[in-house]
């Protein structure tokens, strides 16, 4: 029998868990510090010593300290090349990643941080912050497109998976800033962008 946890976990369930709450205390310890101190004064060596860890452990779970504040936007990709790859054949992309993109997997202590980060427009101010924000997404788009490419047997660099592949990392960017604004709609948003996205993609190809 397998061992169970309280609420009910058992092996890797037990691992992801840790490896959250981890995640969220270095999170948590960088908000702490920049309320403190401003960007500038955020340092790793800082966040690791107020989450009482190793600095090695910060950078298993983040590769700069800009990434700290931006969220969780690694954890969507993963989903969504996921659902790509398993998704049956039959199946149009979209449809596929349409769950991956609404899906909120966010726990209790997840939400609880997301409150107290500061807004994205305060933190874009920096430089820093900014110049590795475009990195990723370029970086989740060039990976979406490598994905969708191989899924379909198409060439790297096909046109067409990068059109699908801009097109999504475009709509999530919206759907994000706009959700920032309108909080408690968020995810009517995000379902009103992925139609829009939809739409727009089926109409393209019915022009081809």
């Amino acid at each position: 029998m397998k061992r169970r946890s309280p609420a009910g976990e058992t092996g890797l369930g037990l691992r992801e868990s840790k490896k959250r709450r981890t995640r969220q205390t270095l999170i948590d310890a960088a908000m702490k510090i920049y309320r403190e101190k401003g960007f500038e004064g955020v340092t790793v060596a800082d966040i690791a010593r107020e989450a009482d860890v190793a600095p090695r452990t910060f950078f298993g779970y983040f590769e700069t300290k800009e990434d700290v504040f931006l969220g969780r936007g690694d954890d969507r990709l993963e989903r969504l090349v996921q659902a790509i790859r398993e998704r049956d054949r039959r199946q149009p992309i979209l449809s596929a990643v349409r769950p991956a993109l609404l899906q909120d997997r966010e726990t209790p202590a997840q939400k609880r941080g997301a409150r107290t980060t500061p807004d994205l427009s305060e933190l874009m101010r920096h430089p820093a912050i900014a110049s590795r924000l475009r990195e990723r997404w370029n970086r989740w788009e060039d990976l979406l497109a490598d994905t969708i490419a191989e899924d379909v047997g198409a060439r790297p660099g096909d046109p067409e998976a990068r059109v699908v592949a801009a097109a999504i990392t475009g709509a999530i960017r919206i759907a994000a800033a706009a959700a920032r604004e309108q909080p408690k709609r968020r995810r009517q948003i995000a379902e009103q962008v992925f139609e829009l996205l939809a739409s727009g993609l089926a109409r393209y190809g019915a022009m081809s």
